[in-house]
């Protein structure tokens, strides 16, 4: 396998680095564009996406994971991160992507993990995926932002801290004028693969059968074990061999 080091500057000049990984040979691949958590980076929890991205391209698909601006390796520092920004962010870097010389461009699969995962299905009906992978897509931030912003600015802060990140509040008021995430996700008619694990403290079950209910083509995997991040060895196994068998059912 091939593990390089990429870097771009988005639309607004900052320089976004992340990791693209492709099985040996020199072909064109089919190709997941994978979006981290919120607060999170390019590598996942616990390594969650290096071992997915590697698992794939064993089974011959290449993938692609940057860190957002404002996160881990790229430009700015997080209270930096806008909710626009996460937008055009995608979509500069689905571009990118698909101007690479190892992408298959008719085989473009789109990926995100919790926050990731909610905006991968709000930017996928633009993008148009050749496949849709949510991965306990975290809608559940949308609702009542705004007002969990207000309690915040009312005590004469912008911002919280959230572990050590500066989280501005301005986030919340973006996304709050953006239409619920179910609404957004509309649209987008390809195949769906959504997968939660049972024990996952942060996105319910609910949440996953209303995305399921948006599409006309998805499949809802439920994982015994590993919570929110799905953090056990068993569960990322069965995980990434569904991912690829998705991804192979639909090239």
């Amino acid at each position: 396998m091939q593990i390089i080091q990429a870097n771009f500057q988005n639309r607004a000049g900052h320089t976004l680095r992340g990791i693209v990984t492709l099985p040996d040979g020199g072909a064109a691949f089919p190709m997941l564009v994978m979006l981290h958590g919120f607060g999170g980076t390019c590598g996942g929890y616990k390594a969650m996406s290096t071992q997915m991205s590697r698992a794939l391209a064993v089974q011959g698909i290449g993938s692609v994971r940057f860190d957002f601006y404002g996160n881990g390796e790229s430009d700015g520092s997080f209270g930096d991160m806008t909710f626009e920004g996460l937008h055009t962010d995608i979509a500069d870097i689905f571009a990118w992507v698909k101007a690479q010389p190892f992408t298959d461009n008719d085989r473009v699969f789109l990926c995100g993990h919790s926050m990731g995962g909610y905006l991968a299905a709000s930017t996928a009906p633009k993008l148009n995926p050749r496949g849709l992978v949510l991965l306990c897509p975290g809608a559940g931030m949308w609702f009542g932002c705004a007002e969990r912003a207000d309690a915040v600015t009312k005590t004469g802060q912008d911002f919280a801290d959230v572990e050590g990140l500066c989280y501005k509040m301005d986030f919340n008021y973006q996304m709050s004028k953006h239409p619920d995430p179910y609404t957004e996700a509309a649209g987008y008619a390809g195949p769906v693969l959504i997968a939660r694990a049972a024990d996952d403290k942060l996105v319910d079950d609910a949440c996953c059968q209303s995305y399921k209910n948006v599409y006309n083509h998805a499949e809802f995997m439920t994982l015994e074990r590993g919570g929110h991040n799905f953090a056990a060895i068993p569960t990322r196994e069965a995980l990434n061999q569904a991912l690829a068998d998705f991804i192979k059912n639909n090239v």
